[in-house]
């Protein structure tokens, strides 16, 4: 009788969570419709957002859309007896709850610009289409890395990739241990494949299909980082030896990455390091300190500095390449 209890008690409580658990998913789904009604209602073509912005914001509300119906797949398997699922999907439901909020302030932040400037920002909206689109890029990096079987996570400010140390680098080295530099040259291959249409040189992939917003990769920066051991100036030399390294290794392993060019026909690869001044995890633990000895990897997206350097379609790239260099282009 009490080995009957137990186990009826077990199965009320899995119910118990995996009704918590859908509720949840539910309750986002409702913040996803919520969003598509105003979108609908509110944001018309011809009044005061361009069509192109309801485009994109239709295009995210889709995948968000996608990635509920993966959310009820996975319960579903909870379901079938996968409990280590719930923690899992508990992180991914805050995330993208606080990814639908970011994105409702920057839609509000430029309808409020929209409103108040009739005549339209045509470089604000540039930039705020392409930083919307180098998300995108950014979580299919993230996606095929984490395939590839590392983990990888997106920045609070959704421009650069964070791996965590995890071995990566020992106290006070620059030179990555094997299995960390094994992870880095996997990414590397990865890498082209995501920004070849967003990159200029013999090796891109460039095409309206793919980039049907002319957004230009300006530099994919290696950086380096260090936990909180030994004095500032010198946790920043070897920071940055750390993305020099990293950077080398992985040109090493596909050359084709020092070929991908920007607007400026200067090799998109870049290194900097930031010693142990951005910090992802505690710096008392020595998991803490392991994990804080890491690279990240941010793209930096062209910014035109007026009007007339706006690219208009892929056709129009040589006349802003020749705006950039004085004329002087080759």
């Amino acid at each position: 009788m009490r080995h009957a209890f137990r186990q009826r008690l077990s199965e009320e409580e899995e119910e118990s969570v995996f009704v918590s658990m859908t509720d949840m998913t539910v309750s986002f789904l409702f913040i996803v419709m919520i969003l598509l009604a105003f979108f609908a209602t509110q944001i018309t073509p011809g009044e005061t957002v361009p069509k192109h912005m309801l485009d994109e914001a239709e295009s995210i509300i889709e995948q968000r859309d996608l990635q509920v119906r993966q959310l009820l797949e996975e319960l579903e398997s909870y379901r079938s007896g996968e409990p280590n699922l719930v923690p899992r999907l508990q992180e991914r439901v805050a995330q993208l709850e606080s990814r639908v909020r970011d994105f409702e302030e920057e839609r509000d932040r430029l309808q409020r610009k929209l409103e108040e400037d009739p005549e339209v920002n045509r470089i604000e909206i540039y930039n705020a289409r392409v930083s919307l689109l180098r998300e995108r890029i950014l979580e299919e990096f993230e996606e095929k890395i984490l395939a590839a079987g590392i983990d990888v996570a997106l920045s609070r400010d959704r421009d650069a990739l964070q791996f965590k140390g995890e071995g990566l680098f020992r106290t006070n080295s620059s030179t990555p241990t094997r299995q960390g530099l094994e992870k880095m040259l996997r990414i590397s291959s990865i890498l082209e494949d995501v920004v070849g249409c967003f990159t200029l040189g013999k090796h891109s992939s460039i095409s309206e299909g793919c980039n049907d917003h002319v957004a230009l990769v300006d530099a994919l920066q290696i950086e380096g980082h260090a936990d909180s051991d030994g004095e500032d100036a010198h946790n920043l030399g070897l920071s940055a030896k750390r993305g020099a390294e990293i950077s080398q290794a992985m040109a090493r392993a596909n050359p084709k990455l020092l070929e991908l060019l920007n607007l400026r026909n200067q090799p998109v690869l870049a290194v900097a390091g930031y010693g142990e001044g951005r910090p992802i995890a505690d710096n008392i633990t020595s998991s803490g300190k392991d994990a804080n000895r890491r690279i990240d990897i941010r793209f930096i997206m062209f910014s035109p500095l007026d009007e007339a350097s706006i690219p208009a379609s892929i056709d129009d790239l040589d006349r802003i390449r020749n705006l950039l260099l004085g004329g002087q282009a080759k």
